[in-house]
């Protein structure tokens, strides 16, 4: 009867003690039962586990005889399976679920050793042998005693010599009495023990000392700060990166074009997807000056990318007819572009809440000696007035290429925006040029991810 409640009531009533399902088991047996009754019927249900097969021979009728109940004999009865199982096998006795593992939940962890390699580990796995059936015959196995039995030998090559030469060198001490330092020249060598204690502790990663532990406990706080640091709750950041171009002596076009991440916390995750695309491409800069038809598939690659993690960009590009290397110009259009992709963000309903500003821009040591503190001021005045009490401009930053993907698809989209304007041919940076302008939308009035303007001459 007992083992017939049990099994209707599931696998938890074993388990688990005194879970609900056991409690019903025990009302049935004896109504109000005390808890002498109920340990009593546990103790019978624990009895009956061992003594009941489970699992009967193929093609041989299992019986089940349980033991006496209440003075009782319970009467054999045929196996069945559970009615009911209220969670898996192998989850059964555990206070609570199994969930994610704790380190996976904890992203400022140090990265975690690499395994030993095999011959590494089996060289481990018979020093700590040795060590607990006393087989000190060999140096090795000497100095992994000493640093398992005096800890503070771990991070003192003196205190280790010291305890190595009193444990297994005490009939050459007792020799040199009084002890003179010639003593030395018949003692195991410094030199040698050092050696073996470190390849113990770093090799074989054994009795390793404090300091190591202070350092990898000195670097897990470090990942934990910065890792607090960059996720406390700041304002959310509009970024720009933006590039210039046109500014060579024989062209009568001045322009400046790249892409506004709207909010860079949502996208820092799609920016580093795409800088680890790009850093399997190779160093070599993606210029689109330097495009030819060798590297148009690198270039246009890199489109596919920002193509397909475009929600949440704004692509900008404005430019003018202006002669000559215009710094005055430059910055002007710098300053228009900021300010008027700012307002664009504002009439589509992106600037609900207060912001930062952050302008990124390819380094240019001449113009940006003379301008760049020049630009941060003139935008946070810009920005104060056009937006008072809900943006916030941090300096502006100058960078080289090659130091950031986004900083080379700008630099696509201004040099694919001078040549669409530019060029006529058929040539492969005229097909680049055309992709690029597919990808931005800037021919596309429709299109709210992009912002384009071209400002001719006299208007």
């Amino acid at each position: 009867m007992l083992i017939e409640l049990a099994r209707d009531e599931g696998p938890d009533v074993i388990h688990l003690a005194y879970s609900p399902q056991f409690e019903k088991v025990c009302g049935k047996l004896k109504p109000s039962p005390s808890t002498q009754d109920k340990h009593a019927i546990w103790e019978q249900l624990l009895q009956l586990q061992s003594t009941v097969p489970t699992d009967p021979e193929p093609g041989e009728p299992g019986r089940e005889v349980g033991p006496a109940v209440d003075g009782r004999n319970l009467a054999p009865v045929a196996p069945r399976p559970p009615q009911r199982v209220s969670r898996p096998q192998e989850r059964s006795g555990l206070l609570f679920d199994i969930e994610t593992p704790i380190p996976e939940l904890q992203p400022w962890s140090v990265p975690k050793e690499q395994e030993l390699s095999p011959e590494h580990a089996e060289r481990r796995r018979r020093i700590l042998a040795d060590i607990a059936n006393s087989r000190l015959g060999k140096c090795e196995q000497r100095v992994a005693y000493i640093l398992q039995r005096f800890p503070e030998t771990r991070d003192s090559h003196t205190a280790l010599c010291i305890r190595y030469w009193k444990k297994f060198q005490a009939d050459v001490l007792e020799r040199w009495q009084p002890l003179r330092l010639e003593v030395l020249y018949e003692l195991d060598r410094i030199e040698t023990l050092g050696r073996v204690r470190r390849i113990i502790q770093n090799d074989l990663r054994l009795f390793r000392g404090v300091e190591d532990t202070q350092r990898a406990k000195e670097a897990m706080q470090a990942e934990f700060h910065e890792y607090i640091a960059s996720h406390r709750d700041t304002l959310p950041e509009v970024r720009f990166y933006l590039d210039e171009t046109g500014n060579e002596g024989d062209k009568t076009y001045t322009g400046v074009a790249g892409v506004c991440i709207i909010n860079w916390k949502q996208y820092e995750k799609h920016h580093a997807a795409i800088e680890l695309w790009r850093a399997k491409q190779g160093p070599e800069t993606i210029h689109f000056s330097e495009t030819g038809a060798d590297k148009v598939d690198r270039a246009v690659s890199l489109l596919q990318q920002l193509q397909t993690r475009r929600s949440g960009v704004l692509f900008l590009g404005y430019s003018l007819a202006s002669r000559g290397r215009t710094h005055e110009d430059m910055f002007s259009l710098f300053i228009q572009l900021i300010v008027d992709s700012l307002k664009h963000l504002r009439d589509c309903g992106c600037l609900s809440e207060n912001r930062s500003v952050r302008v990124i821009k390819e380094a240019d040591s001449g113009f940006d000696n003379l301008f760049l503190d020049k630009m941060t001021k003139r935008l946070a005045e810009a920005v104060a007035l056009e937006f008072p009490g809900q943006l916030a401009v941090v300096p502006v930053e100058a960078v080289t290429k090659g130091r950031s993907v986004l900083l080379e698809c700008a630099d696509l989209i201004a040099g694919g925006m001078q040549r669409r304007a530019l060029g006529k041919g058929r040539n492969p940076k005229d097909l680049l040029a055309e992709a690029i302008i597919n990808v931005t939308g800037f021919e596309d009035a429709a299109d709210t991810g992009a912002l384009f303007k071209y400002f001719a001459a006299g208007k």
